[in-house]
């Protein structure tokens, strides 16, 4: 004869009505309602912190990391599927590919020659101001009209 199960335990219980809220609050989310929304990102800005103090963004702050972490957030909300897994480990993984994502293209320098342009506008000092040369009139060669 098989013994019967014991009843779940206050934590699983605890963790499966969670996981109905979180399911119930992304839907209404989904649905456009902005206190939904705001509750979900209240709930997991600790745990999007946590994710971020991880990892380190060159010429950034942990606030940029944790602002990644947040737009991956909004991602998991806009592409969670109930039927895959729980929201809680879809957001850990949208969350942690959002900040390796940020980090990486932080690294690629991509934008560098925007980023250290030199602007033929200012003067060689790197000020504007009034009669002095600029750039454009210091280099050699003829000028353009």
């Amino acid at each position: 004869m098989a013994a019967a199960r014991p009843a779940p335990g206050p934590r699983r219980q605890q963790k499966a009505e969670r996981e109905l809220e979180d399911l119930q609050l992304v839907v209404k989310a989904r649905n456009g309602d902005s206190t939904a929304m705001d509750h979900l990102i209240r709930r997991y800005t600790g745990f999007v912190r946590l994710k971020a103090s991880s990892y380190f963004l060159a010429g950034g702050d942990s606030e940029d990391l944790i602002q990644e972490g947040l737009i991956g957030l909004y991602k998991a909300v806009r592409d969670f599927s109930p039927e895959k897994s729980s929201f809680r480990s879809f957001a850990e993984l949208c969350v942690t590919r959002q900040i390796i994502t940020a980090i990486k293209s932080a690294t690629r320098f991509k934008h560098a020659p925007l980023n250290t342009y030199v602007s033929f506008s200012h003067t060689p000092a790197g000020q504007e101001s009034e009669g002095d040369c600029t750039l454009g009139d210091a280099l050699p060669g003829p000028s353009v009209d």
